[in-house]
């Protein structure tokens, strides 16, 4: 039997305190934000270990947890579709069927790294599927005094690929970025969004560059501030979005997801080893 490649696309999130003044919480011994801060990913792997049922209104889902182990939490999350056949008198008759997607989590504190394969048989796309999970989890992450933001990883090329394509016609860019809690991810940034979120609880902070009425932005290459923007927002931090001369719709640095792909039959058969493996190649 040939096997065909999986492709995943891959996403990051990060937990926030929904509040710089946290609930003393004695039973799991969370006094302060800063233990929060230290606790979030031993809570989210509670969660995870106790996963809720997902939802997608009134669709009917499946789920079934295929590892958890340490850091690495796996599971499969399927849809109902009803499918036509033809049976052996030749008549057509419809069955139910069940496609489905994989969806792989390592909760290691400077990762946070969420992949999940494509299928459209299954869902439209992955970001479908993000919503599902960060839908279904937002209560109990908030009953922990938490909150979760994933953001799709992208090339950071395509940032300047955008910019040279339309030189003299980019009128507006606008960064969304999560407030920040892994500082290897953090540290390229110029702008102190840590200490934002601290002073004010922004949990999403925007910074927007505009030209004057009938003029275009000048972003030169090689700008420690851009640099630093871009280089957080394509590992996960946030989104950037171009206002262009002559298009009716904006253009989003996210169309170009980063991806990995994996053979169906380590799919089907994922272990520590294997994602050990998996991890090598998102640190590439």
């Amino acid at each position: 039997m040939k096997y065909k490649n999986v492709t995943f696309d891959l996403y990051r999130y990060q937990l926030l305190p929904v509040t710089q003044e946290v609930q003393p919480d004695l039973y799991r011994k969370i006094l302060n934000t800063e233990q929060l801060k230290e606790q979030k990913n031993n809570l989210f792997h509670e969660i995870l270990s106790n996963l809720p049922d997902l939802k997608n209104g009134s669709n009917i889902l499946h789920q079934m947890v295929v590892l958890n182990k340490g850091d690495w939490f796996v599971f499969k999350l399927g849809v109902q579709k009803s499918v036509e056949i033809e049976n052996e008198n030749f008549d057509k008759e419809r069955i139910n069927n069940w496609p489905h997607i994989t969806v792989i989590i390592n909760n290691r504190p400077d990762n946070q790294y969420i992949a999940i394969s494509k299928n459209s048989k299954a869902f439209s796309s992955t970001s479908v599927v993000v919503n599902i999970i960060s839908d279904s989890l937002k209560a109990h992450l908030n009953n922990m005094q938490l909150t979760m933001q994933v953001e799709v990883l992208f090339d950071k090329e395509e940032f300047w690929n955008i910019v040279h394509t339309n030189r003299g016609k980019i009128t507006s860019v606008r960064f969304e970025l999560i407030s920040p809690n892994m500082a290897n991810i953090s540290k390229c940034l110029k702008v102190d969004l840590k200490q934002i979120n601290i002073d004010t609880n922004s949990h999403k902070t925007c910074l927007e560059f505009n030209s004057a009425d009938d003029a275009a932005l000048e972003i030169i290459d090689n700008n420690e501030v851009i640099d630093g923007l871009v280089e957080y927002a394509s590992e996960g931090g946030g989104d950037i979005i171009f206002k262009v001369n002559g298009l009716k719709r904006s253009v989003h640095t996210q169309k170009t997801n980063r991806t990995i792909e994996l053979d169906e039959l380590i799919v089907e058969n994922l272990n520590i080893e294997s994602l050990e493996t998996l991890m090598g190649f998102l640190k590439l």
